[in-house]
């Protein structure tokens, strides 16, 4: 599986997770999943800036309410639900352990971006705990 990214969205990721520091900041990615000669290709179309509830470095936590919210508008707009994105203030782009104990959305992608240095790796959930290395491309 390959996911898109364009670099205005990564730029707009990169500026939220840079205004939030040094709190882990969080959101929502949406677009559309397509079957090219083979190979799955999710395409992000859209980026939705979410608030951290818990305010922490290490963890994060998008609010029922606001992903009842996001994904009533994904859905309202004919868009699929790619999965999230968060930063690690003071981490690699990898998952850490609270990312791997945490994570529940199997069979989506996570997008970590670390702050320093800047760097975003695109991880899939393949089952509670354990995640595989998407391949990531900016355009």
């Amino acid at each position: 599986m390959t996911i898109i990214l364009r670099s205005k969205d990564f730029e707009t990721i990169v500026s939220h997770c840079k205004e939030e520091e040094p709190i882990e900041a969080c959101g929502i990615i949406a677009g559309q999943i397509r079957d090219c000669d083979g190979k799955i290709v999710k395409d992000v179309l859209r980026i939705y800036l979410c608030k951290n509830e818990f305010q922490s470095p290490i963890e994060y936590n998008i609010g029922a309410e606001e992903q009842l919210r996001i994904f009533s508008e994904i859905n309202d707009d004919g868009l699929d639900l790619l999965g999230f994105y968060h930063s690690h203030p003071n981490n690699s782009s990898n998952p850490s352990k609270i990312d791997e104990k945490r994570a529940n959305y199997v069979g989506y992608s996570y997008l970590i971006l670390s702050l320093h240095p800047i760097k975003i790796s695109s991880w899939i959930l393949e089952q509670q705990g354990f995640f595989t290395k998407e391949e990531l491309n900016i355009i």
